[in-house]
């Protein structure tokens, strides 16, 4: 396999492993949202918060990592290429959601006591928009990569 192959394929298992990451995230934490009276809410809102980490961490690494190093490879001029500057600042606009509001909200939701309502509510509601706006960032990046437009 050639190098160009190689990095397009990690670069794909980076996306997949990214989008598939959050989009996962957020269906495991919205069904243990609902179910906090029959589940034991902080072991699994723990669980949670550490496969995102290890999970989105690995996903991305890989995507930026591997996507330099095509960018080089391929010579191609950022600034002058429309569909990858758009993917780049999709990747950062959603990489700046996370690291500001997602990984601080699910260390709050991680350590709320489950009968304190009030507050667990009000940071899922938060965690939930805050996420799916950055999870919707990553898929119109990965629109704009795919598409070249």
């Amino acid at each position: 396999m050639d190098r160009i192959a190689l990095l397009r394929v990690l670069h794909v298992l980076g996306a997949v492993l990214l989008l598939g990451n959050v989009t996962v995230t957020g269906f495991w934490a919205l069904f243990l949202y609902r179910a906090r009276k029959a589940v034991p809410f902080r072991p699994v809102a723990r669980a949670i918060l550490w496969a995102d980490l290890l999970f989105t961490a690995v996903g991305a690494t890989l995507l930026v990592i591997s996507g330099v190093l095509l960018i080089r490879e391929r010579g191609y001029p950022v600034l002058e290429t429309p569909w990858l500057l758009r993917g780049i600042v999709a990747l950062g606009a959603s990489t700046l959601l996370w690291l500001a509001v997602l990984i601080p909200d699910q260390w709050r939701l991680e350590r709320t006591d489950p009968a304190d309502e009030a507050r667990l509510r009000r940071v899922f509601r938060r965690w939930n928009a805050v996420g799916w706006t950055a999870a919707g960032l990553l898929f119109y990046g990965l629109w704009a990569m795919v598409s070249r437009s």
